[in-house]
């Protein structure tokens, strides 16, 4: 009788022992749970990064095409004015200005990047030098993206295109000479209107005010071409860059 008192408290004392390891195993198993979850989550945005990363070259690379040919086109059209003093009228000539009233909009590819900064998931990537990379590299690509946007929207859209429009060059290759209307090619009346329009842009452009300011714009377009080019170019660089580098991690996951 006196150790039945003993022996209970024993029990007692055993069974919250096992009672608190038993929590304990459960709070490990939860955390090893919700821990393979967080790595296989990282893992699926790690892998989306990689496609995104990899898409991004693509849309980079369209962008450096386009820029190449406006930076020729002006080239073309300013070699050519420095090598004779004067502006050569010809379908060379119409069909480079024309390409430079156009212009090529940048496009970011950010889905997964966009997806982790909006459900506060940024930090679930562990390297944190690579989380570190990763947000410069898309802060830097929204800031190139913000320059090509205002360089088309305030240069290229107004400055050049109001000059390009006075001038009155419009140039389609399916058409017959120089202004495209849309016309049966056939007419004789189209060409002799076509004709005609061509005469009057010669004489808007043999005044010499004219000339001025049409180098001035193509020169103007000549240089934004070349700095959205060089940008471009370091993008591709950096892209290249972090997408070894998530390759890696990738390997390693």
């Amino acid at each position: 009788m006196e150790n039945k008192p003993s022996r209970y408290f024993k029990y007692a004392i055993g069974e919250i022992v096992l009672v608190v390891i038993g929590i304990l195993i459960a709070l490990q198993i939860n955390n090893w749970n919700e821990g393979a979850k967080e790595q296989n989550k990282e893992t699926i945005y790690l892998k989306n990064l990689e496609r995104d990363l990899t898409n991004q070259l693509d849309f980079i690379d369209d962008q450096i095409s386009y820029e190449t040919d406006y930076t020729n086109a002006a080239s073309y059209l300013l070699n050519s004015f420095k090598g004779k003093n004067f502006i050569k009228i010809d379908t060379s000539f119409f069909r480079n200005l024309t390409l430079l009233q156009s212009r090529k909009t940048f496009l970011i590819n950010d889905p997964t990047y966009t997806d982790m900064l909006s459900s506060g998931s940024i930090d679930i990537i562990k390297n944190k030098q690579f989380k570190d990379k990763l947000i410069q590299y898309y802060q830097e690509l929204e800031r190139i993206e913000k320059i090509i946007q205002n360089n088309n929207s305030l240069l290229v859209d107004q400055q050049y295109a109001s000059v390009f429009f006075k001038i009155g060059y419009y140039f389609d290759e399916e058409s017959i000479g120089i202004f495209n209307y849309k016309q049966n090619k056939s007419s004789k009346l189209n060409l002799k209107y076509e004709d005609e329009l061509a005469k009057i842009s010669r004489e808007i452009l043999n005044k010499n005010e004219n000339k001025l300011q049409l180098m001035n714009v193509i020169n103007l377009r000549h240089v934004l071409s070349l700095g959205s080019l060089s940008l471009m170019e370091t993008s591709k660089k950096n892209t290249q860059l972090l997408l070894e580098e998530l390759k890696d991690l990738n390997k390693k996951n």
